[in-house]
């Protein structure tokens, strides 16, 4: 069950990015997030409502908590995607999203087999060359070494702030994952809402990506779901490296519905996340 759940948290995940990203096409993208964690907290509500129970206190601050965490990072990613090169930005912030629980989870105590480090040091690897675009699109201005370096800060606290939260829920996540889900969605919309009010560039209608929007956010309460439910018998350390796939299948999707073009190196990483992925259900 384990393996299903996540992939079921890398696709709901990575889709629910891909279609964030076509409705930032129409409406401002901090906008786009605040709208699709309301439907994905809307979601959360109705799971609790009929399957919720009686939570334990230690369920719901460590789901707030986790909910501040993904809240500042979606703060600091976009930031750093306004400020600097977006390959490098998302690269980074990837690569601390997978090591970050990683390295928590084995100092609290878990012993990973080693096919399944294995695994997960091949996703890692390949989450950098999938997010890493090498080559320029035909009359874009080469980048300046600053536009390397500008938001790479950025990245690492929006990565470091993605991994926590997966370590914060997967503690939560202990007896009934619903209300720790449930938290942490409601965790993430104080911090957006702040930094929507504070960046008045960024007020906007999501006129005409509703169907999107509403899609994403159902996508990414999904996803929230299986990883909670993942890791009530799996380790958060090897669980949590499937949130950070999400690169993965967000450029399979461009792939095939936008027919983006893969570069050879881009191709290669797919096969070596999709090994990485073996791994980890093997181990």
């Amino acid at each position: 069950m384990i393996p299903f759940l996540i992939v079921v948290t890398a696709v709901g995940f990575g889709a629910g990015d891909f279609l964030a990203g076509l409705a930032s096409r129409k409406a401002p993208v901090l906008t786009v997030s605040l709208y699709s964690q309301l439907v994905a907290l809307g979601l959360a509500a109705l799971a609790v409502f009929f399957h919720g129970g009686v939570p334990e206190l230690s369920q719901l601050l460590w789901g707030f908590a986790a909910g501040l965490a993904v809240g500042l990072g979606i703060v600091r990613y976009y930031r750093g995607l306004t400020r600097g090169a977006m390959g490098w930005v998302a690269t980074v912030m990837g690569l601390f999203s997978a090591m970050v629980p990683f390295v928590i989870g084995v100092g609290l105590g878990e012993r990973p087999s080693g096919i399944a480090i294995l695994g997960v040091f091949t996703v890692i690897v390949a989450l950098v060359f999938v997010v890493r675009r090498k080559t320029r699109r035909p009359g874009e201005p080469r980048e300046r070494r600053g536009a390397h370096l500008a938001g790479i800060g950025d990245g690492i606290l929006a990565g470091t702030c993605f991994g926590v939260a997966f370590v914060f829920l997967g503690t939560a996540s202990t007896g009934n994952p619903y209300w720790p889900v449930f938290m942490t969605l409601a965790g993430s919309i104080p911090p957006l809402l702040v930094f929507r009010f504070l960046t008045t560039c960024e007020q906007g209608s999501p006129a005409g990506s509703w169907s999107l929007i509403v899609a994403t956010g159902v996508l990414q309460g999904l996803a929230l779901i299986a990883f909670a439910f993942a890791v009530l018998d799996g380790y958060i350390s090897i669980v949590s490296v499937a949130g950070a796939l999400s690169p993965v299948a967000t450029s399979l999707l461009a792939f095939w519905v936008l027919c983006e073009r893969f570069t050879r190196i881009q191709t290669f990483a797919v096969g070596m996340a999709l090994a990485g992925i073996v791994c980890l259900v093997l181990g």
